[in-house]
């Protein structure tokens, strides 16, 4: 399930480094991670000619995320720093289903060491719907959109025949041909999932709202405005604008609580881990489905 974990992250920003030692605590025989195992770990990865953070400093960067974790995500996180600071220990079973899904979409962020990258998207995907329609007015309609959704999904074909399938929910006029279109292209044209109220009749000018979902840790940048009018209002054109969600399991937060890397937000409404996580807790919400893939982490027996 998990592979290549002696390969650190190629970046500086602190979450991601709080996500590898998280997931490294989570796979490790004793269900923690050290200070003297990282700092092994950068001593051999440097030894090998690669670029290594100093391990002192980044431990120390690390250990004060997870506090604020510890702070922002309360009962619902899962690891603890021990007394002496030097280690990062996964609590002791049983897991709650908020911690759980904590875990899940830790793993679901770290898909450069998962083998099973498609399982785990598809994962995400259907969490992220599930509070998506706790999130939508009463009366909604909120179907998923993705690709591959099989034979009882709402929108099937081609691409240009989900596009004019979606326009006509939410009532929108389509504006394209399908020339316009690569033959045989059955993607999901950055439309994950749609929603719309249909306002007790059959007009137009209804609230409407379009997501995507993503695991990358870099293509959010792009992605967040995939479902977008800015990007599709060309092919679809309602005569209101549909709000635009991005999902993501990150916890894309600078150590102070507010977001990171703002600078690369366009006009979308951005859902992360921690955003997830509390409205999951919020709504009340049962177990969400997760399958076994936590389970499966646990299990392993990785130094």
């Amino acid at each position: 399930m998990i592979s290549n974990l002696e390969a650190t992250p190629s970046t500086s920003d602190t979450y991601s480094w709080a996500d590898y030692i998280e997931l490294r605590a989570l796979v490790h025989p004793d269900k923690c991670y050290t200070r003297g195992e990282f700092a092994s770990l950068l001593a051999r990865n440097k030894s090998s000619g690669g670029s290594v953070p100093d391990a002192q400093l980044m431990w120390a960067d690390v250990r004060a995320f997870v506090r604020g974790r510890q702070s922002a995500f309360g009962a619902a996180y899962p690891f603890l720093i021990s007394q002496d600071e030097d280690t990062i220990e996964l609590i002791e079973s049983p897991l709650t289903n908020t911690q759980l899904l904590y875990l899940t979409l830790l793993l679901c962020s770290s898909m450069a060491y998962l083998n099973a990258v498609q399982k785990m998207a598809r994962v995400f995907e259907d969490c992220s719907l599930e509070i998506f329609r706790r999130l939508m007015p009463t009366g909604s309609e909120v179907h998923p959109a993705w690709a591959g959704a099989g034979v009882s999904a709402r929108y099937r074909g081609t691409l240009p025949e989900k596009y004019k399938a979606i326009a006509e929910d939410i009532r929108a006029v389509a504006t394209f041909k399908d020339r316009d279109f690569k033959p045989g292209d059955h993607g999901d044209g950055g439309i994950d999932i749609v929603a719309w109220h249909p306002m007790g009749d059959a007009r137009d000018a209804i609230p409407a709202a379009l997501a995507q979902c993503g695991c990358s840790r870099e293509d959010w940048r792009r992605k967040h405005l995939e479902a977008s009018p800015a990007k599709l209002r060309a092919k679809m054109n309602p005569h209101h604008a549909w709000a635009t969600y991005y999902f993501m399991p990150i916890d894309l937060r600078w150590s102070d609580g507010d977001w990171a890397n703002k600078s690369d937000f366009g006009d979308a409404i951005m859902v992360d881990r921690l955003r997830l996580v509390n409205l999951h807790r919020d709504f009340g919400m049962p177990l969400l489905p997760l399958g076994a893939h936590v389970d499966v982490a646990l299990a392993l027996q990785i130094m």
